[in-house]
């Protein structure tokens, strides 16, 4: 009976290796399978990293219970590598010094979330908004390239554009207005992204991105000079995705095609599902920008997309990732829904290296904040 009891056992546990091993499998092939052409591939690369760890305990188990085929669920685990190599970093004990080394350039990537809160009203000592500002004035950065960056203008707000670039020492700006809005009885405040650069900007563009929304959205690039070196940095936001909303912010209404509100009704489901499409087509564009810059460049971005996703390798693909080349596990880097979710980046050609990276905890906006800094090679 126990015999037999085994032997049910041993079947069933093989059925379920075998069906999971097939999905770790076909997880393996997001960065090459356009999701506009097979849309479960949105999802499996958002799940990769519980495939992955599936994936190794089904090999674990293999050599427990089917130790004569075992090498069989290796291979398949061995077929997922770039994912694997492109979801975690392995560069463990290399700490991160705030000392910038000698000749190195300093750039802190963030999406700010608007910074929060900018009225006069709440800046009180110890609010999020002044911790966020501490923390880009401790950094001692060169550079600052921030995403969902807000600014106000007016008695009843402080201006985050005039405090960074005249305070915190950056005279040299670069800021994309994607949207600007009043509120009666308020103040203007404009909406987009933004470069602040201690070293001298010499040239600059604004691209547009697609957005079958009619919600306008740039990216852009920056031409810096670094002593008798240039290179070019590339700042890009690509569309949120409104997981948290049930319908556009009144102030925001009109940017939108009529029928939106309708759409960010529908489920978490739909909107990953439709959202990757967008996605898709906006790295498109920035991909075919990187392709013809000439100069080395650092991309800076929200990507809104997971390391395993198509997007991911259709913008880093002949790039090093900071994150990669320097760090260790899985670098998170979004505050909210899973550790696994790293979804802000550093991307960087040669002959540009990157000498250490880092990504703070800090829990002030959804994102958290990366330190890079990178050596020019002459």
């Amino acid at each position: 009976m126990a015999f037999f009891a085994v032997a049910v056992f041993r079947k069933f546990a093989g059925v379920v290796c075998i069906g999971f091993s097939a999905v770790y499998a076909l997880s393996a092939l997001t960065p090459f399978v356009n999701p506009v052409r097979f849309w479960p591939m949105t999802f499996l690369s958002l799940a990769f990293p519980l495939l992955l760890a599936g994936m190794i305990g089904v090999c674990l188990l293999s050599l427990l219970l089917f130790k004569k085929y075992s090498w069989l669920f290796f291979l398949v685990l061995a077929c997922g590598y770039t994912n694997i190599h492109s979801v975690w970093g392995f560069h463990p004990g290399k700490s991160f010094t705030m000392e910038k080394p000698a000749g190195s350039i300093r750039i802190v990537s963030w999406n700010v979330n608007e910074f929060l809160n900018a009225a006069i009203a709440y800046d009180t000592p110890g609010n999020p908004r002044r911790q966020m500002l501490a923390f880009i004035q401790q950094s001692n950065a060169d550079i600052l390239c921030f995403q969902d960056f807000a600014t106000a203008t007016g008695k009843k707000f402080r201006s985050n554009l005039h405090y960074i670039r005249d305070s915190l020492h950056y005279p040299y700006t670069a800021f994309v207005n994607n949207f600007s809005f009043g509120i009666e009885g308020y103040d203007l405040q404009q909406n987009g992204i933004v470069i602040f650069s201690r070293l001298p900007i010499v040239d600059s563009a604004v691209i547009p991105l697609p957005n079958p929304e009619h919600f306008k959205e740039d990216f852009q690039w920056v031409t810096i000079q670094a002593r008798q070196q240039q290179f070019r940095l590339i700042n890009a936001h690509l569309r949120s995705m409104n997981l948290h909303s049930s319908q556009a912010m009144p102030v925001e209404s009109h940017f939108y095609k009529p029928d939106t509100t309708l759409f960010l009704q529908k489920s978490t489901f739909a909107k990953l599902r439709y959202f990757d499409k967008v996605h898709v087509a906006q790295a498109a564009r920035i991909s075919a920008v990187l392709d013809t810059t000439g100069l080395p460049f650092v991309f800076c971005g929200d990507l809104n997309a997971v390391p395993s996703s198509y997007v991911y390798h259709m913008l880093s693909s002949r790039l090093q990732d900071a994150f990669l080349k320097t760090g260790f596990g899985l670098g998170g880097t979004y505050d909210s829904i899973s550790p696994t979710l790293r979804i802000d980046v550093m991307l960087i050609r040669h002959p540009i290296q990157p000498l250490q990276h880092k990504t703070f905890p800090l829990h002030l906006s959804d994102h958290y904040p990366s330190i890079c800094d990178i050596w020019i090679k002459e």
